[in-house]
């Protein structure tokens, strides 16, 4: 394959209506598949492209995929979807010819949650594990409660590192297309550019542009005009609310785990976000959102009355549009790439930027709510760090430009 595309632009910028005009203007030469995180946009690619999508009641989808993929029909699928294309689907790929186009961020690595004791049966008895850490599967018939890990091991995906199970997009998968596009937004802070790296992937970043027909792909990096959203981000400015994040670490992972339900710091956080969201004009269930970690969740819910526990979203939260309404929204945490991954990849002198990191994972989440439709949100994050990288990206933003296309 040629070297791969990112069309690293911001949202709203016409990315995906750019990839549409690409694959109708060269789906008479080219096989395609698209994926993205989300059934509707699937939906919306087969309308515009007259593309398949996997969908079956006789068989599994990912059978259903690569019969069509067999048949060498563009198709269009969810990123999860993707992530369980086996040898048989690269051998397709590769045999048909096909491009990929990655709408949206896709999850190329992630540590899996394990118990030490389930860590060792897998690794010691269910499978083997190679000179390369790659997790083999030794029964090809097991169907037990570990099928999920027998799963990402016949895709070539699992992979131990020390004590950890990592899950890690098959770099084979990528290798077998023609090209491949990835739409995404802030690369230089995501596992994505980390990961190819360190496969070796080459890549060129570029954005989009428009004119009398729409959208289309660049040749060189975006360079989008100023936009303000100022007008739509309203953000808490409350010392006293604030007070609980100033420290550069408050608010990560491990200072949540630091700290029990009946701890100041908690007990803080818990008050500030009941009365973020109650004194808010005409808030109510249908416009409340918040994050922490999702191991932390019952720390900032009340234990006796359990308010707000429905209007929880995960802060890795990916692919939902269920969230678009929400006008009042709370960011509780303080993100920091997971140390066993930026360790993997540290192995081969690759590094990830924290803040970048930080900056593009709090983005993806906000814009699970109602600013992903250009309406206006109310917002608490009480983390110093993380509001100041906010605040400085809407004032570069208000600029335009290439400093954070």
């Amino acid at each position: 394959m040629n070297e791969i595309t990112v069309v690293d632009a911001r949202m709203g910028r016409g990315k995906s209506s750019a990839a549409i005009r690409y694959m109708n203007r060269h789906k008479s030469t080219k096989r395609f598949l698209y994926i993205t995180p989300y059934l509707n946009e699937v939906s919306r690619i087969c309308d515009s492209c007259d593309f398949d999508q996997p969908d079956s009641d006789y068989m599994s989808k990912s059978a259903d995929l690569k019969l069509r993929l067999r048949m060498g029909r563009n198709v269009a699928a969810t990123h999860s979807l993707f992530c369980l294309m086996d040898k048989e689907a690269v051998q397709l790929i590769q045999q048909k010819g096909y491009s990929l186009i990655i709408d949206e961020s896709i999850q190329v690595v992630e540590r899996l949650n394990v118990t030490q004791k389930d860590f060792e049966l897998i690794v010691t008895q269910l499978a083997e594990v190679d000179d390369n850490g790659m997790v083999h599967w030794k029964d090809p018939e097991y169907d037990g409660r570990f099928s999920d890990y027998k799963d990402m091991a016949n895709t070539g995906s699992l992979l131990q590192r020390d004590s950890a199970l990592l899950n890690i997009l098959n770099p084979d998968l990528l290798r077998a297309f023609d090209e491949v596009f990835m739409l995404t937004y802030l690369f230089d802070g995501q596992y994505q550019k980390a990961y190819l790296e360190f496969f070796g992937f080459t890549y060129k970043v570029v954005g989009v542009k428009h004119d009398s027909n729409g959208f289309y792909f660049s040749d060189e990096p975006d360079d989008p005009p100023p936009l303000d959203y100022t007008k739509l981000i309203s953000i808490v400015d409350d010392q006293k609310m604030n007070a609980v994040g100033n420290g550069a670490y408050a608010l990560s992972k491990s200072w949540y785990e630091k700290r029990g339900y009946g701890s100041k710091d908690i007990q803080a956080l818990r008050n500030n976000l009941r009365q973020f969201f109650r004194r808010i004009p005409g808030g109510n269930n249908e416009s409340r959102l918040w994050t922490c970690f999702k191991g932390d969740v019952n720390k900032l819910v009340d234990s006796r009355t359990g308010r707000f526990r429905n209007n929880f979203l995960q802060s890795s939260a990916r692919a939902t549009n269920e969230y678009r309404g929400c006008t009042d929204i709370a960011y509780m945490v303080n993100r920091f790439a997971d140390p066993n991954i930026t360790k993997f990849f540290a192995s081969k002198d690759v590094s990830i930027d924290a803040q970048a990191y930080a900056l593009s994972e709090m983005l993806q989440w906000i814009w699970r709510s109602a600013i992903r439709d250009d309406k206006p949100i109310n917002l608490y994050i009480p983390s110093k760090r993380m509001r100041e990288l906010l605040i400085d990206w809407i004032n570069k933003t208000n600029k335009g430009g290439q400093s954070l296309a």
